[in-house]
């Protein structure tokens, strides 16, 4: 998500309405760096907005995907999780806690070249990596 503004103003652009409630998930979601769900985004914003319902947030999530504000990452088999930095990275997922994290070993990496190439004719528009695993502090 690049930031509120850019995105209040591409749902006026699309005649989507600006409520409170949009506005409060635009501000958790712009610098989230922990990969929320669904659910933890409904969490966040009841506490702020105690009668916005879990459809409104959902609805809204799948809004910002369609709009390429944010990516929809289904590493998780139990959840699917969002991620508002929507260029090109690898997440790692701890099996254990369940933990997502960015993974950016060096931006020259092949994944990077990869998802903004051509191969045998086919186009790529976005890649997505996933590093399963256990976490650091889980391998204690």
């Amino acid at each position: 998500m690049k930031d509120v503004e850019t995105t209040i103003e591409k749902f006026r652009q699309t005649g989507l309405k600006i409520t409170p409630q949009r506005i409060s998930i635009f501000n958790l979601l712009k610098d989230d760096r922990e990969h929320p769900s669904a659910e933890d985004i409904y969490k966040r914003v009841l506490k702020i907005h105690p009668s916005i319902s879990f459809t409104t947030v959902y609805k809204t999530l799948q809004t910002l995907r369609d709009m390429d504000e944010i990516r929809e990452l289904s590493i998780n088999p139990e959840r699917v999780h969002y991620d508002p930095a929507t260029d090109d990275h690898i997440h790692t997922f701890c099996t254990v806690c369940r933990n997502i994290e960015d993974f950016m070993p060096d931006h020259s990496c092949e994944y990077l070249e990869l998802a903004s190439s051509k191969i045998n004719g086919f186009h790529v528009q976005s890649a997505e990596v996933y590093l399963t695993g256990i976490c650091e502090d889980c391998s204690v």
